[in-house]
């Protein structure tokens, strides 16, 4: 008995990795999921939606970042990001819809595709991926679960945050906007086993343009230096090769 009891707990894995689902809308827990189904807004706007009737309505309708408030009722942005889950849509039009062909103007889009790809892809691309927009600082509003009272008494509803602060809560908290998400492979981890690169921060990229910039003008300062010192040598030259004034007039 006591054998097959260790043996049953040997080969139980050490962590169920919820993103292996046939279904993606399953990895947001069910009271949350039912009372998406159950609001107006995904009745009204995202039940018959597709990979591309979604994106005008995202667009549209996605002002702010949130999950639910205090009576429990959905936002757009999580109802948006349930939508998206269920539709599964493939790499490529994720990709296309992080990158905007290029254009990168809807900033909502971006903050609800990357929770997206935190959520479903594997910790080398979550990584991979999220490093691209590491020096972005577009200004989100965040909508606050219950509302926040300043000094004089006026209820806050909103927070400011930026578009590297949301990568690193992606990163780094366990829940965000109401949602447990799924666990990291710690880089290190994959960085020694050579999955992916280490990374690299913006103010060593600085110092290595301004170490570039400087050897340049070092290298600028020598070649004028240089041409001045052949000017000096040839106009002394000529001046060697002149004929003497005073020889000429005795003569």
């Amino acid at each position: 008995m006591t054998d097959k009891a260790s043996t049953k707990k040997q080969s139980q894995p050490s962590y169920n990795d919820k993103r292996n689902v046939t279904n993606k809308a399953y990895l947001i827990e069910p009271i949350i999921r039912h009372r998406i189904q159950d609001s107006i807004f995904y009745k009204q706007y995202l039940y018959l939606t597709n990979e591309a009737t979604i994106l005008p309505i995202i667009i549209d309708h996605v002002k702010f970042i949130g999950g639910t408030d205090s009576i429990g009722k959905s936002c757009q942005f999580l109802s948006c990001l349930f939508r998206l889950l269920e539709l599964d849509p493939s790499q490529e039009i994720i990709d296309s819809y992080l990158t905007q062909l290029g254009f990168n103007e809807f900033k909502y889009l971006t903050a609800l595709i990357l929770i997206y790809i935190r959520i479903t892809y594997n910790s080398s691309l979550v990584y991979s991926t999220f490093d691209k927009f590491g020096q972005d600082f577009r200004k989100l509003r965040i909508k606050l679960k219950s509302p926040e009272f300043n000094k004089f008494g006026i209820p806050i509803n909103f927070k400011l945050t930026y578009m590297d602060e949301w990568i690193d809560d992606l990163l780094v908290n366990e829940r965000v906007v109401n949602i447990i998400l799924p666990r990291l492979t710690p880089r290190i981890t994959l960085v020694e086993n050579g999955l992916i690169e280490p990374k690299q921060y913006h103010h060593e990229k600085d110092e290595e343009e301004e170490e570039e910039e400087d050897d340049g003008d070092d290298n600028e300062s020598d070649i004028v230096n240089d041409a001045n010192s052949k000017r000096t040598i040839t106009i002394t030259t000529n001046n060697d090769n002149e004929p003497d004034s005073d020889f000429e007039s005795d003569s």
